[in-house]
């Protein structure tokens, strides 16, 4: 598998415990991966962003345009990534999981023909409800993770996601980490 993910959120949604996913989805079934994160003011709710690379790569870093999978924990930081994602002709279409409200929230309607002509394949969930419904409202990015993991063209099963999660998440956590990821499954 060669896979280069972006995942984008703001600081507080869990964008590196996601990539630590990610990162321990690869380590188990003994793929190579390299990871990098960027930081805003990620204390005061700015930018974060990771990029995981799975597979025979040299560099860590996601140049704009070549991205497979797009994880948007926040709509607005979504939008701002789009760059990142490869269009058809190079590969199979990119995907893009993206907690959003609706579809007025994403994609923006000026973008949507872009991603219809990138093909693009763009599912949105409103993972941040399910998350407040569960009274865990920081647990909206394994919703969002369980939803993903739900999709056809999502890299990873969602039994690879669980196992994952469960090996990630502290003793106190991990029964909520998991109901999150199951929440964010029943979506489809």
């Amino acid at each position: 598998m060669r896979l280069q993910t972006i995942i984008a959120g703001v600081g507080g949604q869990g964008v590196l415990f996601t990539s630590k996913v990610f990162i321990e989805m690869a380590r188990r079934k003994d793929m190579p991966v390299l990871g990098s994160q960027t930081f805003g003011m990620a204390q005061r709710g700015g930018s974060v962003m990771t990029h995981v690379k799975i597979g025979d790569f040299t560099g860590p870093l996601i140049g704009e345009g070549d991205a497979d999978l797009l994880l948007g924990l926040d709509s607005s930081e979504a939008h701002r990534t789009l760059p990142y994602l490869r269009p058809r002709g190079k590969g199979s279409a990119a995907v893009c999981v993206v907690n959003a409200p609706n579809a007025q929230a994403f994609p923006d309607q000026r973008l949507a023909a872009l991603l219809h002509e990138m093909q693009v394949s763009v599912h949105r969930c409103d993972a941040d409800a399910i998350a407040l419904s569960m009274h865990k409202p920081m647990m909206a990015n394994l919703v969002l993770l369980g939803f993903g993991a739900s999709q056809s063209d999502f890299p990873f099963t969602y039994a690879d996601v669980v196992e994952a999660t469960e090996a990630l998440s502290s003793p106190v956590q991990r029964s909520a980490s998991l109901e999150a990821l199951e929440r964010g499954r029943a979506l489809k």
